[in-house]
């Protein structure tokens, strides 16, 4: 068994884009006596996000030392704080809900009880709990069932089950669950383009002697072929060039890059990579099993600038036509992505309101903000982990974040 250090599976998992729909909660602990309860506290809060921490009642200095001790780093990665107000709601941002943990008789068992998106837990000292006057302040009153002989639980435990309980419901009850239709790109985000285009490189440079041309390798070949297909990509997507245009243009540059000048070939070239590409399968990690935990949940649907035949043969080949229900292409359309009519387009296909909508995509400017413009919300697939400027609802490096946020 291979373990992970807790950084690098957080790294992956991702659990912070829970904030990106939810407010960060607030902490507030009412006269904790000893220093390893505050510094337990403190930790508490950074381990789950919250945006603070207030120790109601007066900041003794003599144990301040012990409380930097029990909180280790986490002291300094958190807004942590002494207060002798006794109004909560001077001391609770505007809009948070308060929610005491405590076994008073209005206490609701904390497992059967919505928890408000937007909160701020409360709990009491070690000896007294938390008293009528602070009661009376909060907004919801919950009490977690102990099944043991001891039914007390430790401040900063009670206020661990709470916050990750809260944290529990954000993830499988919020907002998230408006989303009906997932609506994918295929290139780069589930296809790895770039994988089978290098497979299909060393196919057609063996297949018409290359190196005899002067061309040293597949490898280099392809290293001179993509920047100018992407530049080719940009014009058709904005309809300065056509279909045939892209084509024969795309390998006729990278041979007189080589100092052969020779259309026909390029021609060969072009049809034979348009037909070994959609055949190499090569899948981004964790496609299939991300489609196989949302197909049974979701309805999926797929949006493509790529060419109708050559899209549909990589879903036969590759087993993931199965899991979608509408392919919109750019040529059925008229249009290309990022215009927003090709999303419009899509969603009427599917059946769908931009509302209930939710679109995966690699690019930026092409998927994403292309989305955006009609109104659908955005999950970017960054698996370099590059600073991309935009604005995008969700972020992921690894296709398998998606199931945090579906």
């Amino acid at each position: 068994m291979t373990y992970l250090k807790s950084n690098d599976l957080f790294a992956d998992l991702a659990p912070e884009s829970l904030f990106e729909l939810v407010p960060h909660p607030m902490v507030i602990a009412d006269h904790l006596m000893t220093p390893d309860n505050i510094g337990a506290m403190i930790r508490l809060a950074d381990n789950i996000g919250a945006s603070e921490v207030c120790f109601l009642g007066k900041e003794d200095e003599h144990r301040l030392g012990k409380v930097r001790r029990a909180a280790a780093s986490s002291r300094d990665n958190i807004r942590w704080y002494f207060s002798e107000e006794t109004d909560l709601r001077k001391i609770v941002p505007e809009g948070k809900k308060i929610v005491a943990i405590e076994t008073s008789d209005n206490a609701t068992c904390i497992y059967d009880t919505e928890l408000p998106e937007d909160v701020a837990f409360i709990v009491g000292s070690e000896r007294n709990g938390l008293s009528d006057e602070l009661l009376a302040q909060c907004d919801m009153v919950v009490y977690i069932p102990v099944p043991g002989p001891t039914r007390s639980l430790n401040v900063s435990h009670a206020a661990s089950v709470a916050l990750f309980e809260w944290q529990r419901q954000m993830l499988t009850h919020s907002a998230l669950k408006k989303y009906k239709h997932i609506f994918f790109d295929l290139d780069r985000t589930l296809w790895d383009f770039d994988a089978a285009a290098e497979v299909a490189f060393e196919r057609i440079y063996e297949q018409y002697n290359l190196k005899s041309l002067g061309i040293p390798s597949a490898h280099e070949f392809h290293e001179v072929y993509h920047p100018l297909n992407e530049r080719l990509w940009e014009l058709y997507r904005e309809d300065k060039i056509t279909k045939a245009d892209l084509n024969r243009t795309r390998f006729l540059k990278p041979l007189e890059h080589y100092g052969i000048h020779d259309v026909e070939l390029a021609d060969h070239l072009s049809e034979d990579y348009v037909y070994w590409s959609p055949r190499i399968v090569r899948l981004v990690p964790g496609t299939m099993e991300l489609l196989e935990y949302l197909k049974p949940k979701y309805h999926l649907h797929l949006i493509t600038n790529g060419f109708e035949e050559v899209q549909d043969t990589k879903l036969t080949l590759s087993g993931m036509k199965p899991y979608f229900e509408t392919l919109t292409v750019s040529e059925e359309v008229g249009v290309k992505k990022p215009n927003p009519e090709i999303f419009q387009y899509a969603l009427r296909k599917a059946h769908a309101t931009a509302e209930e909508s939710l679109m995966i995509g690699d690019e930026m400017d092409v998927d994403i903000d292309g989305a955006r413009a009609a109104g659908i919300d955005t999950v970017l697939f960054n698996p370099r982990g590059e600073k991309i400027e935009g604005t995008r609802t969700f972020e992921v490096r690894n296709l398998l974040e998606i199931k945090q946020i579906l």
